[in-house]
């Protein structure tokens, strides 16, 4: 029965990565075309495009928040652990436990803190297009969750084998 949790698990997170990519593709993509678009509009046309620049903006921001998730999904963050690699396992665990929990515990206030700003994002309009606020807030909880998840389970993985010998390779998707 755990084997089936198990693989159920493995199955909704390897469909959540492929979302994930797929997202932050979709939000590259659509930036560079509207920025492109904003561009021509202003050098060529002379004509400046409001909504070009916002929605650009609006994109990547989301970009960069469900990427961060990928980036620590693939220990692309930047960390110093010169000094834990020294450490015998058992103290080097330890080490990456308590950093997690920190870690956690700082993207859990971030989300927490979030909150209020959807809710002032309720009666809030962006100039240019219009949109609801609450959508571009919405990024945050959304994105820092999914790090929160990657970061989790990067912990996981160090903790069973501290000297990452088991690391995946860069840019796999599981």
């Amino acid at each position: 029965m755990l084997e089936i949790i198990l693989d159920i698990a493995r199955r909704l997170l390897a469909g959540l990565r492929r979302l994930v990519v797929w997202l932050v593709v979709a939000c590259f993509a659509y930036m560079a075309v509207t920025v492109l678009v904003q561009v021509l509009g202003r050098y060529v046309f002379n004509y400046s495009i409001g909504w070009a620049s916002e929605s650009a903006t609006f994109a990547q921001i989301w970009m960069v928040l469900l990427a961060a998730g990928l980036a620590m999904r693939d220990r692309m963050h930047v960390g110093v652990d010169a000094v834990a690699n020294l450490l015998p396992i058992p103290l080097m665990r330890a080490v990456t436990l308590v950093v997690a929990i920190g870690c956690a515990w700082f993207l859990w206030q971030a989300i927490v803190g979030s909150f209020s700003m959807i809710r002032i994002g309720r009666i809030q309009t962006s100039p240019a297009i219009g949109l609801p606020m609450w959508i571009p807030y919405l990024s945050l909880p959304i994105g820092l969750a999914y790090f929160a998840l990657e970061l989790v389970l990067t912990m996981v993985d160090k903790l069973r084998d501290p000297l990452g010998s088991t690391q995946p390779a860069k840019g796999t998707a599981a």
